[in-house]
């Protein structure tokens, strides 16, 4: 009787293991280094990965050696970064993440950013609450005076996805400019401002999405 209760403990004890040490690997890895134009790394620059899926957003910041690393769940994401006082962007290609494989992206190198004009802020929902995720898209267009004078504008258009705040930043040439600017995401109407820029100077910009009537 003794040896069967002490075999009942023991299948109870093996039995509940697996349970207390955890179940299957569920997400992969995706790494990467940010370097200058000399491949020296940059530390503290900012890296935000967007999932395909459902739009959410993680960020990171890279350490001394100009790593980052992010632990996420099966998709394909795209990759965006930026560092102070460097010209940031997006991968145009987008990164898949396997369950327990590690994607190792190509080192990113970015070039110094010459004295800009900025334009920067965040997009929010109705509510006042801030929206990760959203495109911001932005595109150069004419002042009055250069339509007008029917001047012919150099092209520029840049994607900026939004952090876990909501918020965006374009680093743009140092001159008098006007752009148009659009925040885009699933499920609330898009919103579009045209905003003016002088030479140097920094504009804020806010968003305010309204959710798309079912």
């Amino acid at each position: 009787m003794r040896m069967k209760k002490a075999l009942c403990v023991i299948l109870l004890v093996a039995g509940s293991l697996p349970f207390v040490y955890g179940g299957p690997q569920n997400t992969g890895t995706l790494k990467g280094r940010i370097e200058n134009s000399k491949g020296k790394p940059i530390a503290g620059a900012e890296v935000r990965v967007l999932r395909s899926r459902d739009r959410t957003v993680k960020e990171t910041r890279t350490d001394q050696a100009g790593n980052y690393s992010f632990e996420l769940e099966p998709d394909d994401y795209t990759v965006s970064f930026d560092a102070e006082g460097y010209i940031g962007g997006n991968l145009i290609q987008m990164q898949q993440v396997e369950e327990g494989k590690e994607t190792v992206v190509k080192a990113i190198r970015l070039e110094k950013g010459k004295r800009t004009s900025l334009i920067r802020g965040a997009v929010f929902d109705a509510t006042g609450a801030s929206l990760a995720g959203a495109r911001v898209k932005l595109m150069r267009v004419p002042t009055d005076e250069e339509a007008k004078d029917r001047t012919r504008l150099k092209s520029l258009s840049m994607d900026y996805i939004s952090n876990s705040r909501g918020e965006f930043a374009f680093r743009l040439p140092p001159q008098r400019a006007r752009y148009q600017l659009t925040a885009l995401l699933t499920g609330y109407k898009p919103e579009t401002k045209v905003v003016d820029v002088n030479e140097g100077e920094a504009v804020p910009v806010a968003f305010s999405l309204e959710p798309v009537k079912k």
